[in-house]
C-alpha cells in the first residue's frame, strides 16, 4: 500500500513517473541500458531503458538463452488530464494575476475549481550549443495556483448544471497582479526555481496537478481517494509485478507510455513504432534473426492495464445490466463485441484460469449500449504487433476527475493476479 500511495504522490508528471519508476527499479538492482547503444543482456538480468524522459520499458532474462522467447508483456500509461501551461502564459484581469492554459486530456472540468495546484513536468535551458539544451525535470514544492469556483450567489444555476467555458472559467490564479508583476513572472519564477538566469530559459513542457494527497476513507479505510489513480494505480502494480514474478525462461516486460489520454499518437505513445523497435533491439542484443523474432511474437501475450469504470452505487443505469464491474470486487476484464479493447478468447481464458488457481475476484465488464467507454492502449499496440492480449482494469468512480476513488483490495488483487500473469 506505501508504494502505491507513493506513487500517486509523486506521479505529477509523465516525466516524474518515469523517475519514480527508475528510481525504485535501481533500488532492486535493475541495470539501465540506453537505447541507443549495444548491449547485451544476460541469463537472469533485470534491465530497464527509457528511449524519450518520459516513456520506459524494464524487462526481466530468464534463466535459459533462447533466440526464440515467450514474452509476457503488460502496459499502461503514465499521463492524466491536467492543465498544460501555455508558452506565453501571463496575463491579468480584475486584480488577480493568471495563467493561460490549455486543457489536456478529458478532464471533468467542474472538479478542478478551488484545488490547490502544483506545477511539474520539464524546463529546457541554454546548452554547450544550440543543437544540445540542457533538459530538467522540476516540480514545485507547494501549489502554485487556483482555479476560483463562482458563487452560487453568482450563479443561480450552478446547482443545476452549466457547460463551463474552458478559455474564460478555467483560468488559475497565481496571485494578486500589481507590484513586481510583469509580463515576464512565470518565466521568472522559473529561473528563480531552478537558480538560473531568466534568459537561459529556451521553453518548457510544464503542468498543473491537484496538490491534494492520497487519503484511504471510509469506516474501515477501504477506500483510496487520490488524483492520478487513472493510470497510476496501474503503473504502481505493473511495477510491483514485474518484480516478483519472474520465471526460469522467456521475458517479461512492461512498458509505460505517455499521452494516452490525448490519443497516442508521438513518438512516446502506444500507437507507435517504439514498442516493436525497443523488442527488436532486444532479440537483435540475444543474436536472434527476423524470422526468431517473428515466432517469439507469435507465442507471446500481453495485457493493457487501465483503469474500468465501477458500477456507481448513485447512477445504476449507467451501467450494462449483467456485464458490470463492482468497486472491491476484483479487477475487470474489458470486453467488447466491436474490437474496442484487445481481449482475446484465449488470454481472457487464462487470466480466469489464473484467478481461480490463486482464489482472486476476477469480473468481466463490458459498456451500456448506449454509453460508449474510453479507449486504452490494447488495440494500439495488438495494430502494431499481432499477439494475442487482454484489457484489464481496477475499477474506479469519478475517472478523469481531480480525485478517483477505488478499493484497496481490488489494488492488492490485481497486484496478484499480474504476478501470477508473469510467473507462471
Amino acid at each position: 500500500m506505501d508504494f502505491l500511495l507513493e506513487c500517486l504522490r509523486k506521479g505529477t508528471a509523465p516525466v516524474k513517473v518515469v523517475e519514480f519508476a527508475k528510481k525504485y527499479l535501481n533500488e532492486l538492482g535493475f541495470e539501465e541500458l540506453y537505447y541507443n547503444t549495444s548491449f547485451e543482456p544476460e541469463e537472469g538480468g533485470r534491465y530497464y531503458m527509457t528511449p524519450f524522459p518520459d516513456v520506459i520499458f524494464a524487462f526481466t532474462m530468464g534463466q535459459k538463452r533462447t533466440y526464440r522467447q515467450k514474452l509476457r508483456m503488460a502496459f499502461a500509461h503514465v499521463d492524466q488530464p491536467c492543465f498544460k501551461v501555455k508558452a506565453s502564459p501571463d496575463f491579468e484581469n480584475m486584480g488577480a494575476a493568471q495563467l493561460n492554459v490549455e486543457v489536456y486530456g478529458g478532464m471533468m472540468d467542474h472538479t478542478w475549481f478551488d484545488r490547490p495546484l502544483g506545477l511539474s513536468g520539464s524546463v529546457a535551458l541554454v546548452g554547450e550549443d544550440p543543437f544540445h539544451p540542457c533538459i530538467l525535470s522540476y516540480e514545485s514544492d507547494g501549489p502554485v495556483a487556483v482555479i476560483p469556483g463562482l458563487a452560487i450567489h453568482m450563479n443561480r444555476e450552478a446547482a443545476n448544471g452549466w457547460k463551463i467555458d474552458r478559455q474564460k472559467e478555467l483560468m488559475p490564479v497565481t496571485g494578486l497582479a500589481g507590484g513586481p508583476w510583469t509580463r515576464k513572472t512565470f518565466t521568472r519564477f522559473l529561473a528563480e526555481e531552478l537558480n538560473v538566469e531568466e534568459g537561459e530559459i529556451l521553453a518548457f513542457d510544464l503542468n498543473l496537478y491537484n496538490c491534494d494527497p492520497p487519503q484511504l476513507v471510509g469506516f474501515e479505510n477501504e477506500l483510496v481517494l487520490s488524483p492520478r489513480i487513472d493510470n497510476l494505480a496501474s503503473v504502481s502494480a505493473l511495477l510491483e509485478s514485474l518484480v516478483e514474478g519472474e520465471r526460469d525462461s522467456g521475458i517479461n516486460l512492461i512498458g509505460l507510455f505517455n499521452h494516452e489520454e490525448v490519443g497516442s499518437f508521438s513518438k512516446s505513445g502506444a500507437d507507435s513504432d517504439l514498442l516493436t523497435s525497443v523488442l527488436k533491439t532486444i532479440f537483435e542484443a540475444l543474436g536472434a534473426g527476423e524470422e526468431d523474432f517473428r515466432a517469439s511474437i507469435s507465442r507471446s501475450l500481453y495485457l493493457s492495464a487501465d483503469g474500468a469504470h465501477g458500477a456507481h452505487p448513485n447512477y445504476p443505469d449507467r451501467c450494462d445490466p449483467t456485464t458490470r464491474a463492482l468497486i472491491g470486487r476484483g479487477p475487470a476484464i474489458k470486453s467488447s463485441g466491436t474490437c474496442k479493447y484487445v481481449t482475446d478468447l484465449k488470454v481472457q481464458a487464462i487470466l480466469k484460469g489464473l484467478a481461480e488457481k490463486y482464489d482472486l475476484p476476477l469480473q468481466i465488464i463490458g459498456d451500456r449500449n448506449t454509453i460508449r467507454g474510453g479507449t486504452t492502449l490494447g488495440p494500439m499496440v495488438g495494430s502494431h504487433l499481432p499477439m494475442a492480449g487482454c484489457d484489464i482494469g481496477i475499477p474506479m468512480w469519478s475517472m478523469h476527475s481531480a480525485r478517483e476513488t477505488m478499493a484497496l483490495c481490488d489494488y492488492r488483487s490485481m497486484c496478484r493476479l499480474l504476478t501470477a500473469f508473469f510467473k507462471e
